[in-house]
């Protein structure tokens, strides 16, 4: 691995679509990212455990679950791997009002829901978020 990309920040992503997972990836590599994965809550605790993984963001996304119950999970995930409050969460949003679509919100701390309206709201995001840790 290149001095370069070693350089680059990391996004741990936990996705359990077994479909989605690549094409996010695919995604955040392009944006520049360094990407580790994990494919649900339990793989992502052992990932994290014992700061085994660094990563500069957790990006969480679980296909048709609502934003709430997901955020939880993260935050349970991240405590329990004994991961500080100052790495941001992001949860990607599936189910959501009208109203808040193309939007992000800060739901406390560094941890944020996404509502998106296109990839490259993502993508801001993230890189407003890592620059800033």
């Amino acid at each position: 691995m290149s001095e370069e990309s070693v350089n680059r920040p990391l996004i741990f992503l936990v996705e359990e679509d077994n479909d989605t997972r690549p094409l996010l990836k695919n995604n955040l590599t392009r944006y520049g990212y360094r990407v580790s994965l994990a494919l649900d809550a339990e793989d992502a605790v052992q990932r994290l455990s014992g700061g085994r993984v660094a990563a500069d963001l957790i990006l969480i996304d679980f296909v048709g679950k609502p934003a709430g119950e997901v955020l939880r999970v993260g935050r349970g995930m991240r405590e329990e791997a004994g991961y500080d409050g100052r790495t941001p969460l992001v949860v990607m949003a599936e189910q959501y009002d009208a109203d808040v679509e193309g939007t992000d919100s800060n739901v406390g701390g560094n941890d944020w829901i996404t509502y998106l309206a296109d990839h490259e709201q993502l993508e801001n995001l993230l890189a407003r978020l890592i620059s800033t840790t």
